[in-house]
């Protein structure tokens, strides 16, 4: 086997020493035992014990996990089984030849493969009798048993890896490519670049075409890693609900706690294409530092899961021991690189005070640095005085009329009811608005409301709250961005989708939010992530549905209105893309507020879009929680870090 060392190893040995579990290798590695909490567990090659050795067996069965797949409505690409005929008993003489050919004949193009094989390994693209019998005869000299599939054009493939039946990561496989110079043919380009030597060269190319200055071309119709593929990790939160709707439905349907699912994209829609029990990470653990970790992150689960090693002294690499707020480990950890001395608070841990090597001196509480002015920090958590200001300085902020609760809640009621019942003569906007707490946070006691009757309990609600300022606001359509600024320019900005989920065609809506939430507290996300929100059933009822409603696969529930992290919402990174409008614009705001750091909450179409310039500032944030934000993944978690750094390169210069 050589002397080269697999990632996998030697990402178990790390797990193994940093969490004093006995290690051994057999077979030049190929073999590991690993033994804590008295019991063992074996990993042979990437295989490891976690799953049900049936269900093993079926995954690594291509025909038969698509009968299984079929009889449980998931849509999948179908294969069809083949025998040798050398098992004459079983076949026949001339096997399923007739069979074959008429495959051929429904589908125009088929891909044929060995059953039980792995890697790109035995797979041929077929388009003729003549290619068709190339296929089964090389197949057949290898193995006993071949499956054939139709062959699709596909727009993507994606490995979705499931570790203790929840989603570890997602990433797109990208097929090899060459790049166009603007002269040189695409065989040239092929034979110049070294990594595509042992690529299988797609053999429908023209490899005379010169492509245009920038353009990409792939050269392989094969997705597999070990055939030149790339991975990719997936950030789109539509992508990522999708995809991963999908590959729940299949782990749930085969009782899957470990397992790699390769899903495919087409005109159709997604697929199942396979399903690996053996989980090599090979590729993506080599691709970059932050998906070594990631690879790290999912085996360990994997190790612990199976060693019952669910006490709090073992760690995961990943996951940073959390004090009451993630952020304070987090800038500890900056400050160790950077020789920064830190004097924290041992009794409630909230406290840390940073000494730089210049001498200055600044305090931490929970998220922010003491970086803002006080005066600056009031404004903005009172959100009615900071529309005000904003509106008077020419920003564009809701419309909105403020309540206060008097003594006897009944008279505050009655004088809301006035308001309802003419809203667009007294408000000046009319149904649906919505009605919120003047200085509360995480979307506590934000709802939407859309007549008399449910803005009369949800100002119930909260009154219940002990708040005696509350606001009726302008609904304001269009997606929802956060905009980080610091000092003047812009750090980070980011789309918040409400929550929701996709529908699998066999779950109903309250076992996949179960299922949602669950999710969310074994990611560490905020408690405030309630399925039992009276906001959810109310989202539910409006669009037709009831806990008990099944929705077809792909289809999206939405849960939530407000796309606060807290409740549940997901994130897409815009910072590369966001445009310089809005980049002056974040800024401007910031400075027009005398903030030296803040989050700024706007409603727009698009702000990526240089030309879009229609936008409603919904909030400013003195102190942008990150918690939620960093419990999405260690990208996100890696991004929060860099963040940060960039805090403390601005404060080294204050």
């Amino acid at each position: 086997m050589g002397t080269h060392v697999r990632q996998l190893v030697k990402i178990v040995k790390e797990i193994c020493l940093e969490n004093n579990i006995d290690f051994q290798s057999f077979s030049y590695d190929w073999i590991l035992q690993l033994s804590a909490n008295s019991r063992k567990m074996f990993i042979y090659g990437y295989k490891f014990p976690n799953n049900n050795a049936s269900i093993e067996q079926i995954c690594n069965d291509k025909s038969a996990l698509s009968d299984i797949l079929a009889a449980n409505n998931i849509p999948h690409v179908r294969h069809y089984y083949f025998m040798s005929p050398n098992n004459e008993q079983y076949t026949g003489e001339n096997g399923d030849w007739d069979k074959m050919k008429g495959l051929l004949h429904k589908y125009k193009k088929l891909v044929c493969k060995s059953n039980t094989g792995s890697g790109g390994r035995n797979v041929f693209k077929v388009n003729s009798q003549k290619t068709l019998e190339i296929a089964v005869y090389n197949i057949f000299s290898k193995t006993k048993s071949m499956c054939i599939a139709p062959y699709k054009i596909i727009k993507a493939e994606y490995r979705i890896i499931i570790v203790n039946s929840n989603i570890g990561v997602i990433y797109e496989k990208r097929r090899p490519m060459v790049t166009g110079n603007g002269f040189d043919t695409i065989g040239k380009l092929i034979d110049q670049d070294p990594t595509l030597h042992d690529v299988e060269i797609d053999s429908d190319l023209n490899f005379d075409l010169i492509p245009q200055l920038g353009e990409k071309i792939e050269v392989s119709w094969k997705h597999n890693l070990g055939q030149g593929a790339k991975p990719v990790i997936v950030n789109d939160v539509l992508l990522k609900e999708k995809l991963s709707a999908l590959a729940l439905s299949c782990a749930l349907a085969l009782d899957l706690e470990f397992a790699s699912i390769d899903i495919v994209e087409d005109e159709t829609g997604l697929e199942i294409l396979e399903i690996n029990s053996g989980i090599m990470m090979e590729n993506l653990a080599q691709s970059s530092k932050e998906n070594y970790y990631i690879a790290k992150e999912i085996y360990q689960k994997a190790i612990f899961s199976f060693l019952k090693m669910d006490d709090p002294k073992y760690k995961y690499f990943v996951q940073r021991p959390r004090k009451k707020h993630f952020v304070l480990p987090v800038l500890e950890e900056i400050a160790k690189e950077r020789n920064v001395t830190i004097i924290p608070d041992e009794e409630e841990g909230n406290f840390s005070i940073f000494i730089f090597n210049n001498g200055k001196r600044f305090i931490a509480k929970d998220y922010p640095f003491n970086i803002n002015y006080a005066g600056s920090i009031s404004l903005c958590t009172n959100k009615s005085a900071c529309a005000y200001f904003l509106d008077i300085m020419g920003f564009h902020v809701p419309k909105q009329k403020y309540f206060v609760k008097k003594s006897h809640a009944e008279v505050t009621l009655t004088e809301l009811k006035k308001f309802f019942d003419n809203p667009l003569e007294l408000l000046e906007f009319d149904f649906p608005m919505i009605i919120k707490p003047n200085g509360l946070s995480q979307g506590v006691g934000v709802y939407k409301i859309s007549n008399k009757e449910e803005g009369i309990i949800c100002a119930k609600k909260i009154m219940s709250l002990k708040e005696k300022l509350f606001l009726l606001q302008e609904y304001c359509s269009g997606h929802d961005f956060r905009i980080v600024v610091l000092g003047d320019k812009v750090i980070q900005a980011y789309e918040r989708v409400p929550f929701q989920i996709i529908g699998n065609g066999y779950d109903t809506i309250e076992t996949l939010l179960q299922q949602k939430v669950a999710s969310f507290k074994l990611a560490g996300r905020d408690k405030s992530v309630d399925s039992s929100d009276s906001r959810i059933a109310k989202n539910i009822a409006r669009q037709g549905y009831t806990l008990q409603s099944v929705l077809a696969a792909g289809v999206a529930c939405r849960l939530q209105d407000i796309a606060n992290l807290s409740l549940g919402g997901t994130t897409a990174d815009k910072t590369a893309d966001i445009s310089s409008y809005y980049q002056k614009l974040a800024v401007k705001i910031a400075q027009s507020l005398n903030l030296k750091l803040c989050g700024i909450d706007i409603i727009a179409q698009d702000i990526t879009n240089p030309d879009n310039k229609d936008y409603t500032i919904l909030e400013i944030n003195s102190a942008p929680g990150l918690d939620n934000y960093v419990y999405e993944g260690q990208q996100q978690d890696d991004y929060v870090k860099q963040l940060y750094s960039m805090v403390f390169d601005y404060l080294e210069k204050m």
